[in-house]
């Protein structure tokens, strides 16, 4: 492990709250999904930041210039007043299509560019916690044009707003890879984000929407003895996973990983951070903890700022519950989780 720790990020640790205001139009967003309470209880748990995922794309419709619908304003202002009542901090995050098969079109620029221009005039005046995240996990994009298209945002967002912190990632899924080869913003609020969801073979296994949903019962660490064979007539994406897992798989990779964030934040003069980790709840419940707790341990001695995919989710802080209601608020809480992440066990 490096002796030198990435710049600190304004905030330390949280969750996602997802589902909310992705995948589907305006008119379609239940807008009590998430009332004040949640934000109440996040911070009970010890959270200081909630990221957002806001799927624009759904939202917006180009016919009316990207405009974001009233309603979906109306919810952002009050997750915001919610967020700086509980001094904690708010990520507005541009969510995205990120099935398998997807692809971010070379022309994103056509919403991105309205979508901040709203967002920005609209809280530039508000208190410190809000946080803007240009886009999340751009992905089927060259690299240079994502490069070219996010310093544009950036400088128009800026332009309007001196004031609040932005997020920036690279493309490839927010890779690190790419994320070393963002412009360098010379800002004294950019944030450089990563994601980190491996090994992929682990946190993943039996995922419907991921190329491996036939992949289960794999150990994290590698194990050779408890490895199970590869499934009947196994495609290249369940070999390529499955052959490299012996490396993937150790947790000195894991580390190794980690550890490269501190030269980066120095080099930039920029805190990093973590804004997506997690581990899909198909994987055994201790097994599922034993990941989380390498992890954001991990994190948390590097002192990388992170938010975990995600609250009532399959990648959820609560456990499984029956029918259509969701998770009660304390008492489907996955306190063992939450004691691995670093959370507030012991709310009431």
């Amino acid at each position: 492990m490096t002796n030198r720790k990435p710049i600190p990020a304004p905030f330390e640790k949280g969750v996602n709250f997802t589902n909310w205001l992705e995948y589907r139009p305006a008119e379609e967003i239940q807008a009590d999904l998430f009332t004040e309470q949640d934000f109440i209880n996040a911070r009970k748990l010890g959270c200081d930041v909630i990221r957002l995922p806001i799927h624009f794309e759904k939202i917006c419709r180009e016919a009316d210039g990207f405009t974001i619908p009233q309603k979906v304003l109306d919810i952002l202002d009050h997750a915001a007043a919610w967020c700086a009542k509980q001094e904690m901090y708010l990520i507005l995050d541009f969510h995205n299509d990120c099935t398998a098969d997807s692809v971010t079109p070379d022309d994103i620029d056509k919403i991105l560019i309205p979508v901040w221009t709203q967002l920005a005039e609209r809280y530039k005046d508000f208190p410190e916690y809000i946080v803007y995240e240009i886009m999340n996990e751009p992905h089927g994009i060259a690299i240079e044009l994502w490069n070219e298209i996010i310093a544009r945002v950036f400088k128009i967002i800026r332009e309007i707003d001196p004031k609040h912190w932005i997020i920036v990632g690279g493309a490839d899924w927010n890779s690190t890879a790419a994320m070393k080869t963002l412009p360098d913003f010379k800002d004294d609020k950019v944030i450089y984000n990563f994601h980190y969801y491996d090994p992929h073979l682990f946190t993943h296994q039996g995922a419907s929407w991921t190329h491996i949903e036939r992949m289960h019962d794999i150990p994290f660490p590698y194990d050779a003895e408890k490895m199970p064979p590869l499934p009947e007539n196994p495609t290249e994406e369940e070999k390529r996973r499955y052959e490299s897992y012996p490396v993937d798989g150790q947790l000195s990779t894991v580390m190794q990983y980690f550890d490269q964030y501190a030269d980066f934040s120095h080099e930039r003069n920029a805190p990093v951070f973590c804004g997506e980790f997690g581990c899909f709840t198909s994987v055994p419940n201790a097994e599922r903890i034993a990941w989380y707790r390498i992890v954001a341990g991990l994190l948390a001695e590097r002192g990388i700022a992170r938010t975990s995919w995600d609250y009532y989710g399959s990648f959820g802080i609560f456990n499984p519950v029956s029918g259509p209601a969701l998770p009660r608020f304390p008492e489907d809480l996955n306190r063992e989780l939450l004691a691995a992440m670093g959370l507030n066990a012991d709310v009431e």
